[in-house]
């Protein structure tokens, strides 16, 4: 009876182990991107993005975020660039930030870094007719 009872609970630990990452809880991240040209001196921002992401952090500020879904915010930003001011795509650079954990640190973090594109004398504009889709 024993080891039936232990085997048991051997078997149910074991599989929650291996099946738990698969279902975690899913969070709201607050992202944005930036397509930054130092030639041309412009700086384009996205506005707040409110996307979910994997619940798992290692900071008090932010979720990871996974690659591939950084990859797809950036290219679809820089397409968009592409067609309203006709980007050269050669002279961007297209960076995803976040999956913070507020709106309040994404739109900190956003406000920082508008700050300081401007004080290095970029012209700076939120695209704000920007829609991400997964």
């Amino acid at each position: 009876m024993k080891k039936k009872l232990i085997r048991n609970v051997l078997f149910i630990l074991t599989g929650l182990l291996l099946f738990a990452p698969s279902c975690w809880a899913k969070s709201k991240g607050y992202c944005y991107i930036v397509g930054y040209s130092f030639t041309e001196k412009k700086a384009f921002f996205s506005p707040i993005l409110v996307l979910k992401v994997n619940s798992k952090s290692y900071s008090d500020e932010e979720f990871v975020t996974d690659v591939g879904l950084i990859q797809n915010m950036e290219s679809q930003f820089q397409s968009h660039l592409s067609g309203l001011v006709s980007l050269d795509a050669g002279r961007y650079t297209v960076s995803a930030r976040g999956a913070y954990k507020s709106n309040a640190i994404a739109n900190g973090k956003l406000k920082d870094e508008m700050d300081l594109y401007e004080t290095k004398g970029f012209a700076v504009k939120v695209v704000k007719d920007f829609k991400f889709s997964d």
